[in-house]
């Protein structure tokens, strides 16, 4: 299993670290990118883990809710996202976190590379 959970991390890992790195236009701005508000996807971070952790923390699984309180009192690392995945990709995170987390966050990532991935842009 915990092999299994550090396959899944590293994949989803090696996702944001692509999907990260790319610009979304807001607003204005017209295909030729002029214009309008563009931001990397990396600036979504903690609007990523603001939403698992909020659902974390109301999920009724004491672990989980464990995990997510334990991460605001020591305070949130300047790239949260990618320190989950690295800690369940090197086995720190309990069965019970990644099993709860993991699938989450692939929906989510997967979610973004549908959106704004490299295909995406025709």
């Amino acid at each position: 299993m915990a092999d299994e959970v550090s396959q899944r991390a590293d994949r989803l890992l090696s996702l944001w670290s692509e999907l990260s790195m790319l610009h979304v236009a807001l607003g204005g701005a017209c295909a030729c990118g002029t214009g309008g508000i563009s931001l990397r996807l990396d600036d979504f971070e903690l609007d990523i883990v603001g939403y698992l952790e909020d659902n974390g923390l109301r999920s009724g699984i004491a672990e989980v809710i464990d995990f997510f309180s334990d991460l605001q009192k020591a305070g949130m690392p300047s790239q949260p996202l990618r320190q989950i995945l690295e800690d369940a990709r090197n086995d720190q995170l309990s069965a019970a976190v990644a099993e709860w987390l993991l699938p989450k966050l692939e929906k989510t990532l997967r979610s973004f590379a549908e959106l704004h991935g490299p295909k995406a842009r025709g």
